[in-house]
């Protein structure tokens, strides 16, 4: 019978890494290189409250050089305008919140996943 082949998790891209992913206890930010490589301890995303996610969010996207998404009803928005959406935590900014948390969540376990 033959072997399934095991499926690996593709690789975290090289920009993800100096991207934060959360909040340390002393309220700095933590990089995915940071809670990953060098297990820095910080709080899970359901731990932090609505305005650090919004924080942590808005850090995100100010981080990329680019950043620009396509949604049904408010259009294009661009960097700018998800930065202020997020931080005012409109029903943009919270939809942006949790299209994050889950990008978190999936580059979490995929560096997770290559460095066992």
């Amino acid at each position: 019978m033959a072997k399934k082949a095991s499926k690996k998790a593709p690789p975290v891209p090289k920009e993800q890494w100096e991207l934060p992913v959360s909040i340390a206890t002393d309220g700095h930010l933590v990089t995915l290189k940071e809670a990953v490589k060098e297990k820095a301890a910080a709080l899970s995303f359901g731990q932090l409250s609505l305005d650090q996610r919004a924080e942590l969010v808005a850090k995100r996207i100010e981080s990329q050089p680019e950043f620009k998404v396509a949604m049904v009803g408010p259009g294009l928005v661009d960097k700018e305008r998800a930065i202020q959406e997020v931080r005012s935590q409109s029903s943009v900014g919270r939809t942006l919140i949790e299209i994050e948390q889950r990008m978190i969540s999936r580059m979490l376990k995929r560096a997770s996943e290559g460095e066992s």
